[in-house]
């Protein structure tokens, strides 16, 4: 399974035409992974589904500064993502919906949330179709 690192380079080769850039940001808590014109991307990656269908699926590693760095930067008219691997599985989230729901909901609804939901790795392409 890709670290998030490797999500990173991915986003970041994806969106390349859309000067894109990995961010590391320790004066800000929260920042997101990858910064480009049209928004932010936040990444997250776990290796698999709860066993349980109704068990919900926990990101511990999303933060609450994360949370609340994506809703505050929407509520100003920012455009935010989550995306976020799970096993093969690739979900992206618009980074309100996804600081309310992730950790919290079972993973049908998280797919029901979802902006988009790729069974596996999405192309560059698609995944530039639908951030831009």
């Amino acid at each position: 399974m890709p670290r998030e690192t490797d999500m990173r380079q991915f986003v970041c080769r994806a969106l390349k035409r859309l000067d894109a850039n990995p961010v590391e940001n320790a004066l800000v808590p929260g920042y997101p992974d990858v910064e480009f014109i049209g928004g932010t991307v936040e990444l997250k990656s776990i290796p698999k589904w709860p066993v349980r269908p109704e068990t919900p699926v926990r990101v511990d590693h999303f933060t609450p500064k994360q949370k609340g760095w994506l809703r505050k930067r929407t509520a100003r008219g920012g455009k935010t993502w989550l995306l976020l691997r799970v096993g093969k599985v690739w979900l992206l989230f618009e980074g309100e919906i996804a600081a309310d729901i992730v950790g919290r909901v079972p993973q049908a609804d998280l797919r029901c949330a979802a902006q988009a939901v790729w069974e596996s790795k999405p192309s560059e392409v698609e995944l530039r179709r639908e951030l831009a």
